[in-house]
């Protein structure tokens, strides 16, 4: 069944029919072509569930570009349900949509050859409400142009197709480009390697504890790290009980594995997948075979043989104190963390769960089942129990359910027609506080004869006002359960160290607050350029010590084609925005730290989900962008004086260019 775009209207977007298909031409500041229809049909055509949209799509950008599905209903002037995928420049690609997606029950999709993340914003939109979809291109740098060659409503998974073209070199760089400071051959390589592994580790910055504390200002030890608070801002203490700040890096490891399931051919060269000493390089994703190759990993096997491991870690290390950097943050190498002397914090792996999901990863809270799983993942923390240099742990990071803003869990459970324990914890709940149904009846401006019949399926769009804003207590309630029961469990376990909470992507709702009594430190990930006014909002709602989980800064001069969150125009600027960001997260009394993300550059194929940003610390041939690592080393040598007041931030800010990210 194939889709015309001619009757699709434009905002901000030329198109022109071409022999090869249509050609959409959208300005620097995005566009939008868009097309309304029916309920219960799709751009004119009747669809069922197990249907696919299938694109064929050129990106004849000179970056790689973002393409985002938009999906609507009737009264809302924009659409409601958004999918942000990455594209390749220059590489034709099949794209294919499951129509479910507009209900946004997973975050992401899986990767298919060519197309890079794909993940699933904005509200839900039920399938039989659908009256509108848009294909959007947002700010860019330059002009983006999309050639779709062929658009059309599948029954089935599609095959999908790879251009015949070379797009990385045998180092994993960019092929088609030359920047400054590009490595020119493994030769060259190897010699840069075995230069910075014969380099020393120095000592930690001036003025610095062995842990990387404030040696001018101490507090009463306790033989871990902990909380005080010096009459005008929160610190952390080491365990000598001096004053520390947080500055860490996620993802310390020899990472920057490229999914090249089904785009193996993009390589100018591959190590064999067994059989010899750099097969090494290859990781298995799942049972099936190897398809993850990390071009950083080959190219110190390359460099060190078998001695790769412990030369990147010498190498490492002494280059994190080096950068003044005094914490291993999260996703990084577990021997590293263990073994490095320096601070680290940890996130542990499977948060409890149900088999029954309430919405997207999002557990029946209330249940036995939730309880046990917590006992379980909460054995985790034994090994880690006793180590002074663990700062604390991280219980989750990002949960996929509160990309949604303001949601409303419990309505949203009850519009399934399923059992959950939670329910029955509801009506409780409601029974409580109305005592009748007679009360709650008048309440909500319903027509109930029992309170067991609130566990009856119904819209959410078809409840009354009241009866959502209601809802919202009890959401509240299951939130405070989602946090709780795991977090008593590691108590039970582990009392000496910090509970740094659950690593918010953003604070999506008042709701989401529910809860952080449990945690000693409430965490977030924050991708802004001047975190102060995030950081101000939470502590607003929560009043205690806060911690920045990940930001980051990219830019397009060293042969990645995506920025990532937050852009600026070079390296220096980059640097230049990390100083600032540190010295205004911890101008905040009460911000502890913040954790850069990452160490290395990912993969310019993309990561296992498709994720392809210049944000590392080094490169992929391990070589560290200098002009970047001056502006790190300089924030990090103040940040404590900037803390104390007794320096003032920085005013040297980069421009903020527009990002490329998906």
């Amino acid at each position: 069944m194939k889709i015309s775009l001619e009757n699709f209207t434009r905002e901000g977007v030329k198109m022109e029919k071409t022999n090869d298909g249509f050609l959409l031409s959208y300005s620097e500041n995005g566009g939008r072509a868009s097309l309304e229809f029916k309920k219960g049909t799709f751009c004119g055509f009747k669809f069922e569930r197990s249907d696919f949209l299938v694109m064929d799509v050129t990106n004849l950008s000179d970056y790689s570009a973002s393409i985002v599905w938009e999906f609507g209903q009737n009264g809302n002037p924009r659409c409601d349900t958004y999918l942000k995928m990455g594209l390749l420049p220059k590489v034709k690609t099949r794209l294919a949509l499951p129509i479910t997606a507009a209900e946004g029950e997973v975050l992401f999709l899986r990767r298919t050859p060519g197309k890079l993340k794909t993940v699933v914003l904005g509200r839900p939109v039920s399938l039989e409400d659908l009256t509108k979809f848009c294909i959007t291109s947002e700010k860019a740098p330059k002009e983006v142009k999309f050639l779709i060659s062929d658009f059309y409503i599948s029954k089935q998974v599609p095959e999908f197709f790879v251009d015949d073209v070379k797009l990385v070199d045998e180092l994993g760089q960019k092929k088609l480009s030359s920047w400054e400071g590009k490595t020119k051959s493994i030769d060259e390589m190897i010699e840069f390697m075995k230069r910075e592994a014969q380099k020393e580790i120095g000592p930690q910055m001036e003025g610095r504890s062995p842990y990387g504390g404030d040696l001018s200002k101490r507090f009463e030890p306790t033989g871990f790290f902990a909380l005080e608070h010096d009459g005008k801002r929160w610190y952390l203490k080491d365990p000598d009980g001096y004053a520390f700040i947080s500055s860490g890096l996620d993802c310390v490891g020899v990472d920057g594995d490229c999914n090249l399931e089904g785009i193996e051919s993009f390589c100018d060269y591959l190590p064999k997948k067994e059989g010899e000493f750099l097969s090494g390089a290859w990781r298995r994703w799942g049972d099936r075979e190897p398809t993850m190759l990390s071009f950083h990993k080959l190219n110190l096997m390359r460099a060190f043989g078998e001695e790769w491991y412990e030369k990147w870690t010498h190498m490492t290390k002494r280059r994190l104190i080096e950068w003044g950097i005094n914490t291993v943050a999260c996703w990084s190498d577990p021997n590293f963390e263990k073994n490095s002397k320096i601070p680290y914090v940890h996130i542990f792996h499977g948060y409890p769960t149900t088999q029954k999901k309430i919405f997207r990863d999002f557990p029946d809270v209330f249940s036995e089942e939730f309880r046990q799983s917590a006992k379980d993942y909460a054995k985790q923390h034994e090994p880690y129990k006793d180590d002074k240099y663990l700062i604390g742990y991280f219980m989750s990071n990002e949960p996929n359910w509160a990309f949604v803003n303001n949601l409303n869990i419990a309505a949203v459970m009850l519009e399934k027609d399923e059992d959950f324990h939670s329910k029955d914890e509801l009506v409780k709940f409601y029974k409580n506080k109305y005592k009748t149904i007679d009360k709650l009846n008048e309440a909500w401006k319903s027509g109930y004869e029992t309170f067991e019949e609130l566990k009856r399926p119904v819209k959410v769009k078809d409840r009354a006002k009241e009866a959502l804003e209601d809802l919202w207590d009890f959401s509240k309630e299951m939130i405070r359960e989602y946090s709780k029961v795991p977090a008593l469990a590691i108590k039970e376990i582990d009392k000496n160290h910090l509970n740094l909470g659950l690593r918010y992507a953003w604070l999506s709702s008042d709701a989401i607050i529910a809860g952080s009594e449990y945690f000693d430190i409430f965490s977030f990930n924050c991708y802004d350029m001047d975190p102060y006014g995030s950081i101000e909002e939470i502590v607003k709602r929560v009043n205690k010590p806060v911690m920045i989980g990940e930001f980051h800064f990219g830019a397009l001069d060293r042969g990645l084609d995506a920025t990532g969150i937050r852009a600026v125009k070079n390296q220096k600027d980059r640097g230049k925005a990390y100083r600032r960001y540190m010295h205004r997260a911890v101008s905040h009394p009460f911000c502890v730290g913040a954790h850069y993300f990452t160490l290395n550059d990912q993969g310019y194929l993309g990561r296992f989900d498709g994720e392809n940003y210049q944000i590392g610390f080094v490169d992929v041939c391990q070589k560290p962008y200098y002009d970047f690592i001056e502006g790190v080393k300089k924030a990090n040598s103040e940040i404590y004086l900037v803390a104390s007041g007794e320096m003032e931030v920085t005013n040297d800010i980069p421009e903020e260019i527009p990002r490329i990210f998906y």
